[in-house]
């Protein structure tokens, strides 16, 4: 069971070592400038969205889900932010890339609805503003969503080569004959 054990765990090892998903085409800087890019363009994004004054369009007869829209959009630009910077010091973790991902998404939805009371109520160049700084990050939003197919790919084919590995351990261990206890004597 030991020698299963260590055969697993060095091929695991030895594949977790790769620093970029196989054939993705991204390497390493290159995801990092993609992470880096779109912190700063969240952070383009929200002095915008400060402007908005969504309190001011609920008296002119707006829906008040504007306010809550609008903290919540700046809740999700701020947050986009944190989790790029956490996503440059570990770009091979799917999970928190997915979480930023999808994150990116929520807040490209609040915007959309965001636009239209903005630029009804308030300002409609500022929105048309917002909207073309909104759309910059899409080529790097697609090339995100890329890495993350990319990057669970390279993962499955990983889990894939460690399970056949142990399979091959088991069927090796199992051919083996059983140690037969010595009996003593009296």
């Amino acid at each position: 069971m030991r020698l299963l054990f260590a055969l697993v765990l060095t091929s695991f090892t030895a594949l977790a070592q790769t620093s970029n998903a196989p054939g993705t085409g991204i390497t390493d800087p290159q995801i990092l400038d993609i992470f880096n890019g779109m912190s700063r363009h969240a952070a383009r994004i929200e002095p915008m969205l400060r402007q908005l004054k969504p309190a001011d369009w609920v008296a002119k007869g707006a829906p008040d889900a504007y306010v809550a829209q609008l903290n919540s959009a700046l809740i999700e630009v701020q947050g986009i932010q944190t989790d790029m910077s956490s996503l440059i010091q570990h770009p091979d973790h799917m999970t928190d890339a997915m979480k930023a991902l999808f994150r990116v998404e929520a807040a490209h939805q609040l915007l959309g609805s965001l636009m239209g009371g903005l630029r009804r109520y308030q300002n409609p160049a500022l929105a048309d503003l917002i909207e073309s700084v909104a759309a910059e990050d899409h080529s790097d939003v697609e090339r995100l969503q890329q890495y993350l197919l990319d990057l669970a790919g390279a993962k499955e084919q990983q889990f894939e080569v460690v399970d056949r590995e142990a399979q091959r351990c088991r069927g090796m261990l199992s051919r083996q004959p059983a140690e037969r206890p010595v009996r003593k004597t009296p």
